[in-house]
């Protein structure tokens, strides 16, 4: 049999994976290909990884329509940084009488003569390199026999993922991300690198809401991520927010939203169809952190509150309010709003008819 053997973190897997792998088949008659997630890639020691096990559920979801694909959990199950010498030798030994092809990318090949053991790997299996750049390494490329595939160069990549552009993984993969809210710290970040204060209080935000989470006995991993991700869309403004929630709602709709709604119904609406984030509580509470509702959950109440008064923000008595919240939830939820009402009021904010009888409904609590 002619095997191919796909290193690599897969973290995550993304559709360029799946068309290298299928190209890879077709021009060199493959009869399998072996996925092979890495434990730890000794080319990419700074990046944060997936668990491991979660990285091979993701493989399992792309490649379940694909049945000469398989996944291994070798380098995985073994732990430590993986090193190409040693799974080479594993499979070799698995496949005494096949043929073997190494798949790499062809940013790899510069480096491909300090490997460890390389004349060892070049003489254990053919080695095979996809184009990532129009820049190929010929002479390495020579010198150890490797075949270049012909292959358009893709813009999927695993790192663009992890900053928020999941439409380049497979929709069950997509989904898998968001019901276990992987990426999720990296993708904040990522997405308001801008921004770095913002993202800093993002993080504030989940930390103060499990604080609160701890004194109301609510789940502390649900307001963590829902403080986390209140803010990710902070920034779509104007056209480009009306142009993505018209996309959900009927285009005058998304006109008639007022300005300091966008980011709440733009976040809703990309975890909800981007990020494929199906917890409907945390859903909700992002949706109205700004507005607010006259039915809220102790998940829209515990993210407005932090929002508000988590660390990093700074207004005379906060540390009463903080302290309040905290001994005296639900007490300390109403004095958070009567002191956000009063600043709007201070600044001259004329509040609509819907807004004041939110805020009316909750003042009267006291």
């Amino acid at each position: 049999m002619k095997i191919g053997l796909f290193g690599g973190s897969f973290n995550p897997v993304h559709k360029g994976h799946l068309e290298i792998a299928r190209l890879a088949s077709k021009q060199l008659e493959l009869d399998q290909i072996i996925f092979i997630p890495a434990a730890k890639n000794p080319f990419k020691k700074k990046q944060s990884i997936a668990d491991s096990q979660d990285r091979i559920n993701m493989l399992n979801l792309a490649l379940a329509d694909e049945p000469n694909f398989t996944v291994s959990e070798f380098e995985t199950k073994r732990g430590g940084v993986s090193y190409t010498f040693e799974t080479i030798r594993y499979f070799r030994q698995k496949f005494p009488n096949d043929q073997l092809f190494f798949l790499m990318g062809s940013d790899l090949l510069p480096k491909l003569n300090k490997w460890e053991y390389i004349e060892e790997i070049a003489a254990n299996c053919q080695l095979v390199a996809f184009r990532r750049s129009k820049q190929i390494n010929r002479i390495n490329a020579k010198r150890f026999n490797v075949i270049l595939l012909k292959n358009p160069l893709f813009e999927e990549s695993s790192t663009a993922i992890r900053s928020g552009h999941l439409e380049y993984c497979d929709d069950k993969v997509a989904s898998y991300i968001g019901a276990n809210f992987l990426y999720a710290k990296e993708i904040v970040h990522n997405t308001l690198k801008r921004w770095p204060d913002r993202a800093k209080h993002c993080v504030q935000t989940a930390e103060f809401a499990v604080k609160l989470a701890q004194a109301t006995n609510y789940s502390v991993k649900k307001a963590y991520f829902t403080g986390l991700f209140h803010d990710i869309c902070k920034y779509v403004e104007g056209e480009v927010a009306v142009e993505f929630l018209a996309r959900f709602m009927p285009l005058s709709q998304a006109k008639s939203i007022k300005k300091h709604e966008y980011h709440q119904l733009v976040g809703y609406y990309w975890l909800k169809h981007v990020y494929k984030l199906s917890d409907e509580d945390i859903l909700h509470a992002i949706k109205i952190h700004t507005t607010m509702a006259i039915d809220m959950s102790i998940l829209d109440k515990i993210l407005f509150v932090a929002d508000k008064i988590c660390e990093g923000r700074r207004w005379p008595g906060i540390q009463k309010l903080r302290k309040l919240a905290l001994e005296d939830f639900e007490a300390g939820f109403v004095a958070v709003v009567r002191a956000n009402y009063e600043f709007n009021l201070a600044k001259g904010v004329v509040f609509d008819e819907p807004t004041q009888r939110i805020y009316d409904h909750w003042l009267k609590q006291n």
